[in-house]
């Protein structure tokens, strides 16, 4: 491993969708008390931000088979 290898940070969300994104800054932000803080910081509407964790949602759901507990508050609140 070189010296540079050993510096450099890395992020493990490096080239996550925005919709994946979105819906860990729900769930590790708080649940949906952050959402309008979340939404506003992106330029999107609450409705929006929605639609796009319900998104990732299904595409957990589809991978999984099965929402992680801290997970499932995030897609109760995207389809209320």
């Amino acid at each position: 491993m070189s010296e540079n290898n050993m510096t450099e940070p890395t992020n493990p969300f490096e080239g996550l969708p925005l919709h994946h994104l979105l819906f860990l800054k729900i769930r590790d932000g708080g649940g949906p008390k952050v959402a309008h803080g979340v939404a506003e910081l992106h330029g999107i509407s609450v409705d929006e931000l929605k639609a796009q964790c319900r998104k990732a949602g299904e595409e957990i759901l589809a991978e999984r088979g099965e929402f992680l507990v801290y997970e499932r508050p995030v897609v109760d609140w995207a389809k209320s």
